[in-house]
């Protein structure tokens, strides 16, 4: 196994993307060259809305936790009330990193450099020594757009008033009526775990986005979770036998006046294709006939599901919502939990999985859920899928590599594709004739 080790210069880079063939995988360049990650981060990463964490990690004033993405780590704080600032954890003075640890409670957020301090807003507080009439209010945090929908934490790395980003109410609206009835924002952390990989955050969306390897890959996920007949065997039998039991479910779901069916939105900015390569999909169905005894069964000592309702809903009706605002954020709702994935790029071949389960506000461990019950399946499968997305990578770095086409059952992966490679060649025709620098950086200006 060889990596891709050519440096590639504008004239290759647009090669690249004009020769992009549609319903196949994108060419090895895509999966490990360091330009092509620089791309992404000026034309996608940056102007993105991207999932952090859920609102009660921060409970409190002063509370805040560090971002990564793509080299750059951002402090995302509590402020009064239901305030959240994300500011660059970049020190105006020297450049020194501000906050040290991953996360913590600060009154103000003091760089352990020259002690110049700044407020949870951002601004300047104390500089010692600076000139007499320096303008403290030019010297602020560089800070990022926040956004908490349905108390999940969404930043934007482009300041306000840009116009290079989507607006987010457009894109997150049309998620609201399938998850507001769990509501979310009246949740807890009950667990996290993360599954880091070496491989490029794509062959990660790649894997995520398509089920044709659940029957190999994943035996629990497929033992457990009904849809995988459509979406992974996708024989017309098993198409059939899965939408049978869906619809029986639908019936009664709705009786309970629970949210069933599908929605799938594609968001771009006012006029425009979606040149950021944004998503927002949700679809409620049915876990499983008998999910409860069935989950019990393959858990490893047999314990329970959780079982505090969350929200509004009457009953556990053994659906759930899978949705998402992606590229990084990707949920599963059941009427007692939710498990949500962050998927983030932080190098060309090193992506960074985090799942985060929420419980109601006020259930109690071992009495209304235990660990075990409540993460065993999602944490066997991205334990597997880390394994796979880092064998496939390794198989990408091989000279051998050509792009090979897609199933139907990954139908979903060249529309990504689609939307990726227009946003590319989209941020690359508005650039200017000539740069100076390889990596564009967000406009910080003050």
């Amino acid at each position: 196994m060889t990596h891709f080790r050519h440096a590639l210069d504008d004239t290759r880079i647009d090669e690249l993307l004009a020769s992009y063939r549609p319903g196949y995988s994108l060419e090895q360049a895509f999966y490990f060259s360091l330009e092509i990650f620089e791309e992404e981060f000026t034309y996608l990463f940056s102007r993105q809305w991207q999932y952090t964490d859920h609102i009660s990690r921060i409970p409190h004033k002063g509370d805040y936790f560090l971002f990564r993405i793509a080299g750059e780590e951002i402090i995302v704080v509590r402020g009064d009330g239901d305030t959240v600032y994300a500011h660059f954890n970049v020190c105006r003075h020297r450049g020194s990193r501000v906050c040290l640890e991953s996360e913590g409670q600060v009154r103000q957020m003091t760089c352990p450099y020259h002690a110049w301090s700044y407020r949870l807003d951002g601004s300047l507080a104390h500089a010692r020594a600076l000139s007499e009439g320096t303008d403290l209010s030019k010297l602020s945090l560089h800070s990022c757009q926040v956004r908490v929908f349905e108390g999940f934490i969404f930043i934007n790395l482009t300041p306000e008033g840009k116009n290079l980003v989507p607006d987010f109410d457009s894109i997150a609206e049309p998620l609201r009526p399938w998850i507001a009835q769990a509501d979310l924002l009246h949740t807890k952390i009950a667990h996290v775990e993360s599954f880091p990989s070496k491989a490029n955050w794509k062959a990660a969306h790649e894997n995520y986005f398509e089920c044709y390897h659940c029957p190999t890959a994943h035996p629990e996920w497929s033992k457990a979770q009904l849809h995988a007949l459509r979406d992974g065997v996708g024989t017309p039998q098993a198409i059939e036998s899965f939408e049978k039991r869906n619809r029986v479910w639908e019936s009664k779901a709705r009786e309970l006046g629970h949210m069933a069916g599908k929605m799938n939105e594609k968001v771009g900015l006012p006029g425009a294709e979606n040149i950021c390569a944004q998503m927002v999909f949700a679809e409620r169905m049915l876990v499983n006939d008998d999910a409860k005894s069935l989950y019990n069964s393959l858990t490893p000592d047999g314990t329970e599901m959780p079982t505090k309702l969350l929200g509004t809903y009457k009953a556990d009706d053994e659906g759930q919502v899978d949705w998402g605002i992606g590229p990084s954020g990707f949920g599963y709702t059941t009427c007692t939990a939710t498990a949500i994935l962050r998927i983030t790029p932080l190098g060309p071949i090193e992506t960074d999985q985090v799942v985060t389960w929420l419980v109601h506000e006020d259930a109690k461990e071992g009495i209304d859920y235990d660990i075990e019950s409540l993460s065993w399946l999602h944490s066997a499968t991205l334990n597997q899928d880390r394994q796979i997305a880092e064998n496939n990578q390794a198989g990408m770095g091989s000279s051998a590599y050509v792009p090979g086409p897609y199933t139907e059952l990954e139908s979903q992966i060249p529309e990504i594709h689609n939307d990726y490679i227009r946003a590319l060649k989209y941020g690359r025709a508005q650039r200017p004739a000539r740069r100076t620098k390889r990596r564009k950086k967000p406009d910080l200006t003050t």
